[in-house]
């Protein structure tokens, strides 16, 4: 692109300037993530339908459509509104497909501008996530064979994911590959089953190396169980051996008890932030003729980073018919979003500094045209213009799921057949009771799986960062 051919027709300084305003207009002052506050704020007290209102208010915005489905879809489904959660959470999954092969018009202008102007189409996490929590929608309404339709969804996601990113540390999803192993065995899809747990193995293998998330005790006694069940006795050795554990007389046989499954979506995802820094660099010029003798020039530019929210839970026991059990990690998404941020900053980066660059070259094309305009206070005023809409254009994309909890946990309580009030502590990290809620009328069935979820989102606190 050559910048400086309006100098050459000319077109006053300030006339150049017009397309940098009407960009910084388009930017806005306050990046995505500054948008949240009053979000949150409604989730910390369970003003579900606050939150709603807000989040409406993004409903217009095309780039960020994604991000106020998903938002609309999780809030939802804090209600308790499991089918309309599903219904914003499938349009955010089309819209996400959709925009899986971005415009070539959106990249020329996040190239311009800054990130932000793309289209949001969502991390590799969250387009898996969607399906999970598709998934966890379905078995609240005891739909298993839609929540199996998703569970599919996610090894054909996983493997579109593996293809693209060969080496990467998040190229499987261990706990929507361990939840797929659920659904599948409850269906009684033994061999799926066995195959879901093998994955869902390897993947906390990767995960305690990437993420620090060891494998769950209840994944282990699944696949023993299992390994039995299929008549694999070395396969059954293998894990005895690893685990430490012994197959007990009745492994691998049915039980007349149902099982409750409760999965704590504990606190809140971690928020993108802005950092901002100016550098010295080689000028523009210098990069068109390779004039390395040239004088440096100072240049803007904007990176995102994660901060993460307060979170007092350390997970929660549940409690029925004077049985108990704790809840376990499952998928720590803090980490993810975290790792997944590093592993694109170095592109983002190159990205900012060559956007820079050509900021401040159209800098010097506007210079170029004041200086052959004899209206010096027009040059000056055209020159400060192009300046300040070059740094104030220069924003991070500080654009994520960010109702997503920090973590998932789970814990599993085998029941007799009947109707239950389930008793649910959120526990702090020394064991104490922070909070207690009861779950009336929870019917377990014979052989059965039924699922009860909960979210809890902790206190507001303003950022302390600043631009």
């Amino acid at each position: 692109m050559d910048v400086a051919a309006p100098a050459r027709s000319g077109v006053s300084p300030l006339a150049l300037c017009a397309g940098l305003i009407l960009a910084l207009a388009l930017s806005g002052c306050a990046t995505y993530s500054d948008s949240f506050g009053a979000v949150q704020r409604s989730l910390a007290s369970q003003q579900y339908d606050g939150a709603l209102k807000t989040i409406e208010k993004q409903s217009g915005d095309k780039t960020d459509r994604v991000l106020y489905l998903l938002n609309k879809g999780m809030v939802l489904r804090m209600k308790r509104d499991f089918v309309g959660s599903n219904q914003a959470l499938a349009a955010a999954k089309a819209e996400m497909e959709r925009l899986y092969a971005a415009s070539v018009s959106q990249h020329a202008m996040s190239f311009l501008i800054n990130d932000a102007t793309v289209s949001y189409g969502g991390e590799d996490y969250e387009q898996v996530l969607v399906h999970l929590y598709m998934a966890l929608n379905y078995l609240e309404l005891g739909q298993k064979n839609e929540a199996r339709v998703e569970a599919v969804q996610v090894d054909l996601k996983l493997r579109e994911i593996g293809e693209k990113v060969s080496g990467g540390k998040y190229t499987q999803d261990a706990f929507s590959l361990y939840l797929t192993g659920m659904i599948y065995e409850e269906l009684q899809e033994w061999s799926d089953a066995m195959i879901s747990y093998r994955d869902a193995y390897k993947a906390y293998k990767k995960y305690q190396a990437a993420y620090g998330t060891p494998m769950p005790d209840s994944l282990k006694h699944d696949l023993l169980r299992m390994a039995v069940r299929q008549g694999l006795k070395d396969e059954a050795r293998q894990y005895g051996k690893e685990f430490g554990l012994s197959p007990t007389p009745t492994e691998g046989q049915s039980s007349k008890d149902g099982e409750l499954v409760f999965i704590l979506n504990n606190g809140l995802a971690p928020i993108k932030r802005e950092k901002v820094g100016t550098f010295l660099a080689p000028p523009p010029a210098a990069f068109s003729r390779g004039d390395a003798s040239t004088p440096a020039v100072y240049v803007t530019i904007a990176l995102p980073y994660y901060e993460s929210r307060l979170n007092r839970i350390a997970g929660a026991r549940i409690s029925a018919a004077g049985k108990q059990a704790s809840t376990e990690l499952m998928e720590n998404i803090d980490a993810i979003a975290r790792s997944s941020l590093d592993s694109h900053m170095a592109a983002i980066t190159a990205r900012s500094i060559a956007r820079a660059v050509v900021k401040a070259k159209f800098q010097e094309a506007v210079d170029r045209a004041g200086q052959r305009n004899n209206d010096a206070g027009a040059a000056l005023l055209g020159s400060i213009v192009a300046r300040v809409a070059a740094v104030a254009t220069e924003r991070a994309d500080t654009r994520s799921w960010l109702t997503l909890p920090a973590e998932i946990d789970m814990a599993r309580l085998d029941l007799p057949p009947g109707e239950y009030t389930v008793k649910v502590e959120l526990l702090g990290a020394g064991g104490e009771t922070v909070s207690t809620s009861e779950f009336p009328g929870v019917v377990i069935k014979e052989a059965h799986n039924t699922y009860l979820t909960q979210h809890w989102t902790p206190p507001y606190q303003p950022s302390t960062a600043r631009r």
